[in-house]
């Protein structure tokens, strides 16, 4: 398989070519529209490849389009991701910038590839599977990391937005492999010409592999959900400890001002004199300051039992 240094080569080199494979970017092939054309796509599929909306199977003219999601470290693509424009001898691939180049998957082209170019479209859509796989496999470690993260960090709220933040990576991911099915199962259902049996069968596995992994994220939604349950429970656990805590405050306070106003209160009632007139006055001071002292010693140490739990 040659592989031309230029755009303007590579167009030399196709009328003579058994099989051709152009890969570019999206910036790439909006520059190179009228040398594009002259591959022999329909000027309205290269349009439509470009025009960003989400994953579709279009077929015009013995030309196929097919635009998949496309999943990297950074995020999922639902719009804009992989365009592949082609029939049995021509491959055209546009993707974003970030997305890596079908290179690998040249180099490693199947002897297929050689008489049928849609046998390439398989080995890129199973690339573009592994990623999700890999995406999903980290996130698996992402989250039991998480759940040790949730039940140690008594109901912070940043624990919570690192949860909800892969909530929202998952339900992301789960939308890319549903696109991915259909438009898979869309692609087998029209049947174009260049489809045989074999390829048929392999797209027919590769649709299999993607439903395994729409499993592997349901169960990775519920897990979330669990965690999620998780820190609500310890939040709830820590206002309820707190809330005992104010409870046992309340009550030591309620004791001491009924032990300080209670004789007061019997010397009212039978008309003796009142506390203050029955003791010297250093015992009041006394009274008074202990009264003092040891609500602020008792406090002391129930903040310092607080700081510790939290």
């Amino acid at each position: 398989m040659l592989s031309p240094p230029s755009m303007d080569e590579a167009l030399k080199l196709l009328p003579s070519a058994e099989r051709v494979w152009l890969d570019l970017t999206f910036d790439e092939a909006s520059a190179k529209l009228e040398a594009l054309a002259k591959v022999g796509p329909p000027p309205h599929l290269i349009s439509k490849a470009l025009d960003g909306r989400g994953p579709s199977y279009t077929y015009s003219d013995g030309w196929c389009l097919l635009k998949l999601p496309v999943a990297t470290e950074a995020r999922v693509a639902l719009q804009r991701g992989l365009s592949l424009i082609f029939n049995d001898r021509v491959l055209l691939s546009i993707h974003p910038r970030d997305v890596h180049s079908s290179e690998e998957e040249m180099d490693t082209a199947t002897r297929q590839v050689r008489y049928n170019m849609a046998y390439a479209v398989y080995q890129v859509a199973d690339r573009l599977l592994d990623d999700f796989d890999d995406l999903i496999g980290r996130l698996d470690a992402e989250l039991s990391k998480l759940e040790d993260e949730i039940v140690e960090s008594q109901g912070r709220e940043e624990a919570l937005r690192k949860v909800l933040a892969r909530k929202r990576r998952l339900l992301l991911i789960n939308k890319g492999l549903w696109q991915l099915k259909d438009t898979i199962h869309t692609l087998r259902r029209a049947e174009p010409h260049f489809m045989d049996k074999e390829l048929d069968e392999k797209f027919n596995r590769l649709s299999e592999e993607v439903e395994r992994q729409i499993d592997l994220i349901e169960m990775y939604r519920v897990m979330v959900s669990d965690i999620i349950n998780i820190y609500a429970t310890t939040l709830s656990n820590r206002l309820n400890v707190t809330v005992k805590e104010l409870t046992v405050a309340m009550l030591y306070l309620t004791v001491i001002a009924t032990v300080i106003g209670f004789p007061n209160t019997v010397a009212t009632i039978f008309g003796v004199p009142t506390l203050a007139e029955a003791i010297e006055a250093h015992w009041i001071l006394i009274l008074l300051v202990g009264s003092a002292i040891l609500p602020i010693f008792w406090l002391k140490s129930f903040l310092a039992s607080y700081r510790r739990e939290t």
